[in-house]
């Protein structure tokens, strides 16, 4: 792909210097079409920004199609040279991609240079390659080669002592156009928030707003410092590139005079018009990752130089540029390697028995294991959401027993871009949002539970989430290192920082974020960044547990159904795989309805219906223990109460009598203190629970032997 700069010569002004060095022009103009004719010469300015580093037609991390990449920014860029007399092309920041696949922005470099881009002004993706990367791709761009170099513009990247700019802070590039040169002076603003954004060790010896812009402000920039220095330059046109969402590049140009264009970055993309500090029209651009942006300039009978109409062209209606595909080959063919190349080694059985919002799941136990890895924090709140579309068994080939987790495989794992943040929550804190997030469930007719795709769901503690109690009274049993967690005791926690934005999320002191961590801020600080890195430390990856939690649709207090009891006593088992998909014509989806049926533990009324929202009575209960225990070959003891010594025998069912006698003698139900079972009564969840304890302690018991 040739460069086509159309009569464009550009003159850098460096900082506090009047000399200006001429740069020379890449190719000669195609002729103007019948339109451009009409209206005279025209010289255009393009931006691009937050492109992310997509600079393959395929992400090679992901597999994606890449829609709107650079590629798509060459082939639009050699139409548009074809009907303009100079173009500029500027991009925002924001170039590379904080990723796992790290080549210290080689590969961007590589672009920008060869579709011919004029000034980068860096943003916060940038300053995060660490200060060697940063260093390097910004030589990568601006060194004397066969392209033409890039220049990297930064007003308020500054010299910690000096206060004077560390990179050029503005550039005067001059076109000729229709015969006359054009002074278009360029500023960068970009990453002004960068000390609080990036990890301090990468803030070392430099600032990123001047010593007296003590508010971080883009307009203190501009009117104290940097306006009398372009005017000065006798420029025809000035264009402010900030690095800033629109409704801060708009209030910077509302609140500015001198600025003929702004260009913003962060957010979708836009093209609009504002009224500066004097009344004065300024356009707005940026191209927010999507989009090319277009602004015009024509001029007057007397050479003035008039700001027309900016426009947004999709970058997804031009094809992928064949020859920048052919630059970046060898880019791409390292990336796939560096995607597919092993963390760590998966072993064991990493199937999941349900869906990671009702229950822990071997990945999503392992993604909060990294969470608690990188920080040493008491608990991790994981939202199900954050996951993948697949889990770590889909990693293993069929019949094998060892799986290679790669850093593809971690960005298959854990999807969300979000960083993470570890938050002091007090424990009254911390039940108060585990019980906001039990709101997202809906405990269905059937006794089953549906939703809960939105909740965090925490990992290193146990707990039980009760659907059916009163709000405020939902959580039970929270628990750290097996003692209950007091209201005003401090925990810390790892959560998304998406939380931390949360009305409803507690206000606590925020201790750690992964990017600003320096281990993991170059990959964005994401969860698969931390998963990484966690995995290759510990090589060998087996799964494990981290606490336990349970969501269950009625109260602490209140009756149990079927359904429910056996779900208790199908978790109790370890929630094996059943064999077949579904037992009872009224229960949907329950792998734990179905093991009952396969291992005896009910069969049923019948006609084929669990009844699995009939409230469990204690004969009933105690009947599915006794056949559970049978299916494990255990009998009960030869000594111990009988049945027909209750005082209400009269009432046990006789085809209940030899597992009321079996929990009698294990322990597992007992009698009230006047000697009865009272086999009619409903048992609550609390009794169902001190049951299945009992039950498996005479299970580990017995054998053993």
């Amino acid at each position: 792909m040739a460069r086509k700069r159309h009569f464009l010569k550009l003159v850098w002004a460096a900082l506090l210097s009047a000399a200006l060095l001429a740069a020379p022009v890449a190719a000669a103009a195609a002729e103007p079409s019948g339109e451009t004719e009409a209206r005279g010469p025209v010289l255009a300015i393009y931006t691009t920004g937050d492109m992310a580093g997509r600079v393959y037609r395929q992400d090679p991390l992901t597999g994606e199609r890449v829609a709107a990449g650079y590629q798509n920014v060459a082939s639009a860029m050699e139409q548009e040279r074809e009907q303009v007399d100079a173009a500029l092309l500027l991009d925002s920041g924001d170039a590379v991609d904080n990723s796992l696949l790290q080549d210290g922005g080689e590969a961007e470099a590589l672009a920008l240079r060869a579709i011919g881009y004029d000034v980068l002004v860096p943003g916060l993706n940038e300053f995060r390659l660490g200060p060697d990367a940063r260093d390097g791709f910004f030589d990568a761009l601006t060194a004397e080669e066969e392209t033409a170099p890039v220049r990297v513009l930064s007003g308020n990247y500054l010299d910690g002592e000096s206060q004077e700019p560390a990179a050029e802070g503005y550039a005067v590039l001059t076109a000729e156009v229709g015969g006359r040169a054009v002074r278009v002076g360029v500023l960068g603003l970009g990453a002004i928030d960068g000390a609080e954004r990036l990890p301090a060790s990468y803030c070392e010896g430099v600032d990123f707003a001047h010593g007296d812009n003590t508010e971080n402000s883009y307009v203190w920039e501009w009117t104290e410092y940097w306006q009398e220095k372009l005017e000065g330059e006798n420029c025809d046109l000035v264009v402010v590139v900030c690095h800033a969402d629109r409704d801060v590049a708009a209030d910077f140009a509302a609140q500015t005079t001198g600025i003929d264009l702004v260009v913003g970055g962060h957010g979708s993309a836009y093209a609009d018009t504002v009224q500066n500090a004097a009344g004065e029209n300024v356009s707005l651009v940026s191209g927010g990752g999507t989009d090319l942006t277009r602004t015009t300039v024509t001029f007057s009978a007397a050479g003035t130089p008039e700001v027309g109409e900016s426009t947004l062209l999709s970058l997804e209606d031009y094809a992928p540029d064949d020859t920048l595909a052919g630059q970046v080959a060898d880019e791409l063919e390292k990336a796939e390697k560096q995607a597919g190349e092993r963390v760590a080694v998966l072993t064991g059985d990493w199937i999941g028995e349900t869906e990671p919002q009702y229950g822990p799941t071997p990945t999503a136990t392992l993604a909060a294991a990294s969470m608690l890895w990188a920080t040493g924090a008491d608990g991790a709140l994981l939202c199900p959401r954050s996951l993948g579309d697949t889990d770590a068994a889909a990693l293993f080939e069929e019949g094998a027993n060892t799986a290679v987790l790669s850093l593809d495989g971690c960005a298959a794992l854990l999807s969300d871009p979000t960083p993470l943040a570890a938050v002091e929550l007090t424990g009254a804190q911390l039940k108060a949002w585990l019980d906001i997030c039990a709101e997202s469930y809906t405990a269905e007719e059937d006794g089953s539970i549906s939703g809960g795709e939105t909740a965090d769901t925490l990992y290193g503690l146990d707990y039980t989430l009760y659907l059916g109690a009163p709000a405020g009274e939902r959580v039970d049993g929270l628990t750290l290192d097996g003692e209950p967690v007091e209201d005003d005791q401090v925990l810390t926690v790892v959560v998304s920082a998406r939380r931390l934005d949360d009305p409803d999320f507690p206000e606590g002191k925020v201790v750690w974020r992964s990017d600003l961590d320096e281990r993991f801020a170059a990959q964005g600080g994401t969860p698969a960044a931390v998963l990484a890195a966690c995995a290759s430390e510990l090589n060998r990856l087996v799964p494990m547990q981290l606490g336990s939690w349970a969501v269950y649709a009625g109260s602490v207090g209140g009756p149990l159904n079927r359904l429910e009891f056996i779900t208790m006593l199908y978790e109790l088992a370890g929630s094996p795989q059943p064999g077949a998909s579904a037992a009872f014509i009224d229960v949907g989806d329950s792998s734990a309805a179905v093991w009952a049926a396969e291992t005896g533990v009910v069969s049923g009324d019948g006609k084929g219906r669990l009844l699995p929202t009939q409230a469990v009575t204690r004969e009933q209960a105690a009947v599915m223990l006794y056949n559970y225990a049978r299916s494990l070959e255990l009998s009960a003891p030869e000594d111990g109460p009988a049945a027909a010594e209750l005082a209400d025998a009269a009432d046990v069912a006789a085809w209940a009598r030899p597992a009321v006698e079996f929990c009698l003698r294990t322990g597992t139900l007992t009698a009230d203190g006047s000697g009865r079972f009272l086999p009619g009564d409903t048992i609550t969840r609390e009794e169902a629970a001190e049951a299945l304890e009992a039950f498996a302690l005479y299970v580990e018991a017995n054998q053993a032997r």
